[in-house]
């Protein structure tokens, strides 16, 4: 008998432990990521204008210390507040300091300091808020704000450590070598992203600029070199939108519109060898000079004030782009372009990177791999830990912290058994197939995590024009609700389920095969794929059954679809949502006539792509011969012959060419620019007489023609 109460009481116990810990997880409610107010950063980028550039001082504008304490103020705010993306402004305010100290008034400066000594630096530190740390562009924005402002203040206190600035450069000096390390070896997980390397080289630049480190500078020097690498080698005309493991819909409809580097590039290359500026009307205005309040200063928000960090680095001589990649940039040869970047899940466990160090942790979580059954449990640990579950952004595994649930491993069980959504935030390693002519590119994520559901992934792209993209996607939701256009995943970013998406040259042929039933955790299904096809953005547009034939300048399109898609209506927020203008842009609405190109029903959607240009034919002769290409759609698998090309694909994996396998797995790159192998310890990148030796350890940056 006594053994019975013994294991009743045990039972007992264990479910009373279990309440407890359901208990305290529905009443640690998240921290709010965002002020309720709008907090805008368009003083801090006037102040540092103004300061830096007078004669960009708008009539009537007073640039007194009252006049720069109240444009400041709302930055201030926002970062003492600890809101997400208080990072992103920390930036360019550091930058303030330091380029204009002598201006600011003692007040300023100190108001600046005082922010920075109460700052919170990474997820171990103390304190409770809902930024966002661990995404790749986060650990380096955060990193090298700590690594600075402990540079600046060595014998200062920070508040929120109690550390002293000193004892924060040392411990994430670590830190940034480790994002460094990670980029030579495995690349950008945050491959390709127009948006967000945007946000890596803010960071990346003042670090350049400021540090005192020359040794790691140099290191840095080498990780930028390899991001423009890639950046010149999958541009076309200084235009830059490709296949991505994270974009938005804007990112991935139009240069002009969406590309967050484009005044990188152009503070780089300025046009040169291109074929038109990829400018929009406003940038226009201020190119030729104009001085007016309402247009020469409203070009706001992430892009202008994490490009104003590279643009004011630039012009100081501290990186100088070496002469083999700016040339790159302008190769108007033909080319392919096969690279892979980034970390897999399997990457993560043969590299042994799953673990609680700094070292596991950024490329875990840098890989956005949260849920997947070998890193959930070293997910719910660390979060644990660091007492990390009222963070909005990853508050839902709380309900995964149950003590006695940990201990029996039920995360990983529940993680391995059940095909999550959350499987599909993960990015993975990218292999990237692209084709570069001298009018346009064409690139694709080769059979990219197919059949996962798909958070900001961009799977192909054709980048036709610096105001005209083509790609498909399978809508994660199409309800009502027009915040679908801009969810994500949702209507236009991300994926339902991913596509097999497979490349040779200029064609592209994209397969996807519809939801029927929720997955676990997903809130929304959509039975249809759709193309962003804008009528008004091609100069000749036609229709013949299911096939959509285009021209746009000298670039021919076919778009070729299993079904016959229709147009839905014109819908102008989704319209701003793709190609928002900058506030201000004098310019007529982007997008006023139909764009939406939809497929609805069945099990199988399938498209095919192909592009030429009118020095090979003339529009009339190219849609003659693909109309006689032949097509065969057969469920999941697609044949197609385009002249002596025989390509095959199915959902299943299969690839081949002429009936032979095709590959969709490659080295770290492999191109007429350079061979690198995973992993290399030395990297070395030619082309017209030029050329340049990288290697990470032994801090070689080696020019030479």
């Amino acid at each position: 008998m006594i053994f019975l109460y013994v294991f009743l009481s045990i039972i007992g116990a264990a479910l009373l432990w279990v309440i407890a810990d359901i208990f305290i997880a529905v009443i640690k409610k998240p921290i709010p990521d965002l002020p309720e107010e709008f907090l805008d950063p368009q003083g801090l980028y006037n102040v540092y204008v103004y300061l830096t550039e007078p004669d960009k001082i708008p009539k009537g504008v007073n640039v007194t210390e009252k006049y720069i304490l109240d444009s400041l103020a709302p930055t201030i705010k926002y970062i003492e507040n600890r809101y997400d993306c208080a990072d992103f402004r920390l930036q360019l305010l550091f930058r303030l300091y330091k380029d204009c100290y002598d201006i600011l008034t003692q007040s300023v400066r100190e108001l600046i300091k005082k922010t920075c000594l109460g700052f919170k630096y990474w997820m171990d530190r103390p304190g409770y808020d809902s930024m966002c740390y661990w995404s790749e562009n986060h650990q380096i924005l955060f990193a090298v704000s700590e690594y600075l402002h402990g540079q600046e203040w060595q014998d200062e206190l920070f508040i929120n450590s109690g550390m002293t600035g000193k004892q924060h450069m040392e411990t994430v000096l670590k830190r940034i070598d480790i994002w460094m390390e990670q980029r030579f070896l495995y690349g950008f997980s945050e491959w390709l992203s127009n948006n967000y390397w945007a946000e890596d080289i803010a960071p990346m630049s003042n670090y350049i600029q400021y540090s005192r480190d020359k040794e790691s500078v140099e290191r840095m020097k080498i990780i930028f070199d390899l991001l423009w690498f890639n950046v010149a080698a999958h541009s076309a005309n200084n235009t830059f939108v490709g296949a991505s493991s994270r974009m938005y819909g804007d990112n991935k409809s139009s240069h002009i519109y969406g590309n967050r580097l484009k005044l990188a590039m152009a503070a780089i290359w300025e046009g040169q060898g291109t074929l038109s500026p990829a400018r929009s009307s406003l940038e226009e205005s201020i190119a030729k000079g104009a001085r007016e309040a309402d247009t020469s200063i409203k070009l706001t928000g992430v892009e202008v004030i994490m490009m104003q960090n590279f643009i004011a680095m630039y012009k100081t001589g501290a990186y100088k782009l070496p002469k083999v990649i700016y040339n790159i940039a302008l190769d108007k040869s033909e080319r392919v372009i096969k690279t892979s970047e980034g970390l897999s899940v399997e990457d993560l466990e043969k590299e042994g990177l799953i673990g609680q160090g700094d070292k596991e942790i950024m490329a875990q979580l840098g890989a956005e791999t949260f849920t997947n059954p070998p890193v959930v449990m070293n997910t719910l640990k660390y979060l644990s830990r660091h007492k990390m579950f009222r963070n909005k952004f990853v508050s839902p595994f709380r309900f995964l912290d149950i003590k006695l649930l940990r201990l029996l491993n039920v995360p990983y069980y529940i993680a391995k058994k059940l095909d999550l959504m959350t499987h599909g935030i993960a990015l993975g390693r990218g292999n990237i197939y692209c084709y570069r002519t001298k009018y346009y590119t064409l690139t694709t994520a080769m059979a990219h995590n197919t059949d996962y559901c798909g958070a900001q992934g961009h799977i192909w792209t054709a980048n036709i024009a610096p105001d005209l993209t083509l790609y498909t996607t399978q809508p994660a939701r199409d309800d009502g609700n027009p915040r679908k256009h801009s969810a994500s995943p949702g209507y236009w970013i991300g994926n339902g389920r991913q596509p097999m998406s497979v490349q040779d040259k200029n064609i592209n042929i994209t397969i996807y095969k519809l939801p029927k039933s929720k997955r676990p955790l997903e809130f929304h299904i959509s039975d249809i794929t759709h193309a962003y096809l804008p009528k008004e953005r091609y100069d000749e547009l036609e229709f013949i059954d299911n096939y959509a034939f285009g021209r746009k300048g000298k670039v021919l399109v076919a778009f070729i679809a299993s079904g016959k898609p229709k147009y839905r209506p014109y819908d102008a927020y989704a319209a701003s949502v793709l190609l928002a203008k900058p506030e201000g842009d004098p310019s007529a609405p982007a997008l006023t006539k139909e764009f939406d190109y939809v497929l609805s029903g069945g099990n199988y959607h399938a498209y095919i792509t192909e592009l030429s240009d009118t020095d090979t034919e003339t529009f009339h002769d190219f849609i003659r011969r693909i109309l006689a290409n032949k097509i065969a759609f057969k469920g999941d698998t697609v044949e197609y012959h385009s002249g002596k090309r025989r390509i095959k694909a199915a959902y299943s994996g299969l690839f081949e060419i002429n009936g032979n396998p095709a590959p969709t797995r490659f080295i770290r790159h492999e191109s007429a620019y350079a061979k690198i192998e995973r992993k290399a310890n030395e990297i070395a990148i030619s082309h017209g007489g030029h050329s340049l030796k990288l290697n990470y350890y032994d801090i070689i940056r080696e020019e030479s023609r």
